[in-house]
C-alpha cells in the first residue's frame, strides 16, 4: 500500500530540510532554517532521530537558529548544545540494580524523547501555542526532550515492587518522573540555561521562574497513574481558555468559540496574558501529555511501529518480574497478554478522551490525532477479529530505532 500523499511530502520537506542543515555548515551561523517548518505531526521521528547530527539538526532549528524559540535569559548557543548532548546521554544509561540481559529498553529511547519534543513543537504551531507565553512554549518544548531523561526502561511499579534504591530517593508517586525533573533542572543549572541572576530585570526573573515550573509541572503530569486527574481539571479550565481566545479575537460571546488554529498565534499575548498563570501550566502539561502518548493517532505504520516497541519493553520487564518471582506488571506477561487487545484497550479508556479534549481547544491537532485514532483502531479491531477466526496469533513487527537513537548509541560520538 502506498503512503498518503501528505505523509510523502512531509518526508520530501524533511529531507530537504536536513540536506539544507548540513550544506548551511551544520548551523555553525544564524541562519532562517526550513528544518522548523518540516516539523510537523507528519514528521518522521525516527528519521529524524537516525544520526547524532540529525538530532542536533532539529535541537538547533528549534533553538539555536534564527526563528528558533526563545528561553528567556537568552542562553549562549554553545551552552544549548553542551546541555543537549548530556540530555541526550541520560536516555543511553543504564540504572545499577536491574538486569539489562532481560530489559530491552526500546521504546524509551532518545529517539522518544525527539518524538516527544517534535510533537509538543507541532501542539503549539497548530494553534495550541497561544495559550502560553513564548518563554512558555519553548520551556515546554524543551521540556520534551527531557520529561523520560534517566528513564530505567522499566515501570515505577517495576521499582517499587522490587524496592529499588530509587524508592528511597524519590518516593512512590511519580518515581521515575521526579528523577527526570531533578536531572533536567541540575542540568540548565550547570548549563546556565533558565538560571536567574541578580542583574535581571525583575520581570525576567518572575518569566524564568515561571519557566522552571512549568518544566517541572508538566514533566511530574506525564505519569500516567495521574491520565484521569489531569483530564478531569483540563477539562474543568476549558471554558476559561475558549473564552480568553473568543475575547482575544474580538467576539461577543454569543457564538460557540472554536478552539486556537494556526492563524490565532498572533493573538498569544493577548491570550496567554488573560488566563491565570495555574491555568496556563495546566494547559502545557495537558500538551506535553498528548505528545507523550502521541503514537496511537499517528500515520498506521508509526502507530504500529512504536506499539511494537512499547510492547516488547513491556514484555522484557515481564520476563525479568518473573526471573525475581515479583508480580507481573499489567501488559507485561508475553505469555497472556494479545497485543491487538491491548491497543484497543489503551485507546478506548486513555486515548480518545484525551484527542476529544485536545480538539476542544486546538481542533486541527485534535482532529488530526482523532481521525488517525480512529481508523488505527479499526486496524487493531481487524487484526484482532481475525487472530481470533485464524488462531494465528498477531507478530509484533519490530522496527528499533537506530544505533544512534537508541539504548545502544553513544553520546559522544553517535556510534
Amino acid at each position: 500500500m502506498k503512503e498518503p500523499h501528505k505523509t510523502l511530502l512531509a518526508r520530501s520537506g524533511l529531507a530537504f530540510a536536513l540536506l539544507s542543515y548540513f550544506l548551511s555548515g551544520c548551523g555553525e551561523s544564524p541562519q532562517v532554517s526550513p528544518m522548523i517548518d518540516s516539523l510537523t505531526l507528519e514528521s518522521d521521528s525516527f528519521e529524524l532521530s537516525s544520526t547524532h547530527e540529525s538530532q542536533m539538526a532539529v535541537f538547533e532549528a528549534l533553538f539555536i537558529d534564527e526563528g528558533r524559540y526563545r528561553i528567556p535569559g537568552d542562553p549562549d548557543p554553545a551552552r544549548l548544545r553542551s546541555f543537549f548532548e548530556e540530555i541526550r546521554e541520560s536516555y543511553y544509561r543504564k540504572a545499577e540494580g536491574i538486569d539489562y540481559t532481560l530489559i530491552g529498553k526500546q521504546y524509551h529511547t532518545f529517539t522518544h524523547a525527539m518524538d516527544v519534543m517534535i510533537v509538543t513543537h507541532a501542539l503549539l504551531g497548530s494553534g495550541g501555542g497561544v495559550y502560553l507565553s513564548d518563554g512558555e512554549a519553548a520551556s515546554l518544548v524543551l521540556a520534551g526532550l527531557g520529561h523520560d531523561a534517566m528513564h530505567t526502561g522499566v515501570t515505577n511499579t517495576f521499582l517499587i515492587n522490587s524496592k529499588h534504591p530509587f524508592l528511597e530517593e524519590t518516593g512512590p508517586d511519580s518515581l521515575q518522573e521526579k528523577r527526570s525533573v531533578k536531572h533536567m533542572l541540575n542540568l540548565m543549572d550547570k548549563h546556565e540555561i533558565l538560571v536567574v541572576r541578580e542583574d535581571m530585570t525583575p520581570e525576567l526573573q518572575a518569566e524564568i521562574i515561571g519557566a522552571r515550573n512549568l518544566i517541572e509541572q508538566s514533566i511530574l503530569w506525564t505519569d500516567i497513574t495521574r491520565h484521569t486527574d489531569q483530564l478531569e481539571k483540563m477539562a474543568a479550565a476549558v471554558p476559561e481558555a475558549l473564552g480568553a481566545l473568543s475575547s482575544a479575537r474580538g467576539h461577543d460571546g454569543k457564538e460557540k468559540t472554536i478552539g486556537a488554529a494556526e492563524g490565532d498565534l498572533s493573538l498569544r499575548e493577548k491570550v496567554s496574558s488573560t488566563l491565570a498563570e495555574d491555568t496556563r501550566v495546566l494547559i502545557g502539561a495537558f500538551f506535553l501529555h498528548v505528545a507523550d502518548i502521541n503514537n496511537p493517532g499517528r500515520d498506521w505504520p508509526t502507530c504500529e511501529r512504536w506499539a511494537g516497541l512499547v510492547m516488547n519493553e513491556f514484555f522484557s520487564q515481564g520476563d525479568l518480574e518473573k526471573k525475581l518471582k515479583l508480580p507481573v506488571s499489567m501488559l507485561c506477561d508475553r505469555d497472556k497478554v494479545k497485543v491487538p487487545f491491548a491497543q484497543i484497550g489503551f485507546g478506548k479508556f486513555v486515548i480518545r478522551d484525551l484527542y476529544e479534549l485536545l480538539a476542544q481547544i486546538s481542533p486541527t491537532a485534535g482532529s488530526y490525532l482523532l481521525n488517525n485514532f480512529e481508523e488505527n483502531q479499526k486496524k487493531w479491531q481487524a487484526i484482532e477479529e481475525n487472530v481470533l477466526s485464524s488462531g494465528k496469533p498477531y507478530k509484533i513487527k519490530f522496527q528499533p530505532p537506530t544505533r544512534e537513537g537508541g539504548w545502544e548509541g553513544s553520546s559522544s560520538s553517535g556510534n
